[in-house]
């Protein structure tokens, strides 16, 4: 009987052991990913209400009422009477990534994005808005990827948000069974604290 206390014992300690060691394995593996981050893959009606929009003369918080509601979840009232106070910025096709910064502070925006063409049935792309330097921190970030054809249209789009980062990346999006056509990818993105706009663009590509 006591050597199977002890046996028992043993076996305890040891799996305490392997516990302890795999518990800083897992942090690291989410390292750098804020809990509260949001990502949201455009519906139909979203689309359609973004197209409607596209160029109009709102403010941030106005577009995202209307379209991305799921972004304003769990935000403070003072981060979004900031949105409603600055401008929606509309990417320009000629200009896209010369959107003039709304800081004279010393950290910067760079807002990215790619586009692949896996085959003649799927695009794959994403974005990113990321701040530089690395120490930066926003209290609020966003991103959001446009997938547009050579109409000016866009027929896909996924977003992502986050509070208190220095990066959030959207989804990296499949979007299957595209129309023949040109397809590029326009990326969006803001900061609040420090307030911050920036944009990108892919080349185009082609289906088939």
């Amino acid at each position: 009987m006591k050597n199977d206390y002890s046996r028992l014992l043993i076996l305890l300690v040891f799996i305490s052991m392997i516990g302890i060691a795999i518990v800083p394995v897992v942090s690291a593996a989410n390292a750098g990913t804020p809990s509260n981050r949001i990502v949201s893959n455009a519906t139909p009606e979203q689309l359609d209400k973004i197209n409607a929009l596209w160029g109009k003369d709102i403010t941030i918080g106005e577009y995202m009422e209307q379209v991305h509601p799921e972004h304003l979840v769990g935000v403070p009232d003072d981060v979004k009477k900031i949105m409603y106070q600055r401008k929606m910025i509309w990417p320009d096709a000629k200009n896209e990534t010369k959107i003039a910064q709304l800081s004279r502070l010393t950290t910067t925006l760079t807002v990215s994005c790619t586009i692949t063409k896996v085959s003649s049935t799927r695009i794959d792309y994403n974005g990113k808005s990321q701040l530089t330097p690395a120490s930066a921190t926003a209290t609020y970030i966003y991103v959001e990827a446009f997938l547009r054809n050579a109409a000016g249209t866009s027929v896909d789009s996924t977003s992502a948000s986050t509070q208190a980062a220095n990066s959030v990346p959207t989804q990296n999006k499949m979007y299957f069974w595209p129309a023949n056509g040109n397809y590029h990818v326009t990326s969006y993105g803001y900061t609040i604290s420090p307030n911050l706009d920036g944009a990108g663009q892919t080349g185009t590509i082609s289906i088939p």
